[in-house]
């Protein structure tokens, strides 16, 4: 009898340690995501979650609970609605989209051209593309301070360059377009290295025998940029667009710093008006909140409908 359990006792161990090795090979690529989805969740999705619910409160950014003024009240959609009547809200949106619909073109004809004149793989250019992509890894605090100093009316850089050639200083930063313009110049300097880097990875992943096959055509330098280079790019491009328009919508650091949302409010732009609204104006924090809901919906549809015109197309 002893010896007919050995058996059955070694098979059910064998079918024990095999069921435990097969749920450990399925279960360890979930074991090595954890970290990042306990992080995900604590830094990105919670305050997601807790942002949107504070946009149906009339609350503060803090909450006392031995403070009953401090405690949140219920409003519904009343901080949704007041959003309508806002005028400081809808001149800092209108301004914002205004940024977006003007700088992210010019950024992405830049990058693309800044791509294409760098694409060759040699050392001088690689030489290059790290320069040119060196300020996307400064931090946009310093480089609004640069471009202030470089814009200054009577000792900046840029106007000393202009006076060089014989045209009066130009007042960047002293009215409403020019420091519009001011805040856009820098914004692209700063966007244009990473989206070069995009572009080119789009342009290498692009098979040189087409551009063969065209040049035995005889087909000019143009028209295999129009019917080879843009065509094959619309992946490439539409995710470039996506990123920099949410670049663009988010900007705030990089006006603080270069004009401080002057002169007036003339360079307000969204992120501003919700950190003023939030921190400088009491128990306004939900409103605060539904402000950021609708940059968040802005931010969504314009992702959706970018994703679904790049798959159309392709």
């Amino acid at each position: 009898m002893s010896g007919e359990t050995k058996p059955e006792g070694k098979g059910a161990a064998l079918v024990a340690r095999h069921g435990l090795s097969a749920l450990f090979r399925k279960g360890w690529p979930y074991l090595l995501m954890a970290p990042t989805m306990v992080l995900l969740v604590a830094f990105t999705l919670y305050p997601l979650a807790q942002g949107l619910f504070m946009a149906f409160f009339k609350r503060g950014v803090v909450v006392l609970p031995q403070v009953k003024q401090t405690w949140p009240v219920f409003v519904g959609l009343d901080n949704f609605i007041s959003l309508l009547d806002n005028r400081e809200f809808r001149d800092s949106l209108l301004k914002t989209v205004i940024f977006v619909v003007c700088a992210v073109p010019v950024n992405i004809a830049v990058s693309l051209g800044l791509a294409l004149l760098l694409q060759p793989q040699k050392r001088i250019y690689a030489f290059v593309r790290t320069v040119v992509f060196f300020p996307s890894m400064i931090s946009l605090l310093i480089i609004g301070v640069t471009w202030r100093w470089l814009f200054g009316l009577n000792n900046g850089l840029v106007n000393y360059a202009l006076s060089l050639l014989h045209i009066a200083p130009v007042p960047w930063l002293e009215q409403d377009i020019m420091a519009q313009v001011a805040v856009m110049v820098a914004w692209v300097w700063w966007q244009a290295g990473v989206n070069m880097m995009i572009f080119l990875s789009g342009l290498t992943a692009i098979s040189q025998d087409y551009y063969e096959a065209a040049s035995i055509d005889g087909t000019s330098k143009w028209r295999q940029f129009t019917h080879i280079t843009l065509p094959l790019l619309k992946p490439t491009m539409a995710v470039v667009v996506v990123l920099s328009c949410i670049e663009a919508f988010k900007v705030y650091e990089l006006v603080v710093s270069l004009t401080g949302g002057g002169p007036g409010k003339a360079t307000v732009y969204l992120i501003q008006t919700i950190y003023e609204t939030a921190f400088q104006m009491p128990m306004k924090a939900g409103i605060a909140a539904a402000q950021s809901a609708v940059l968040f919906i802005i931010l969504i549809t314009l992702t959706v409908i970018q994703l679904r015109i790049s798959r159309s197309k392709s």
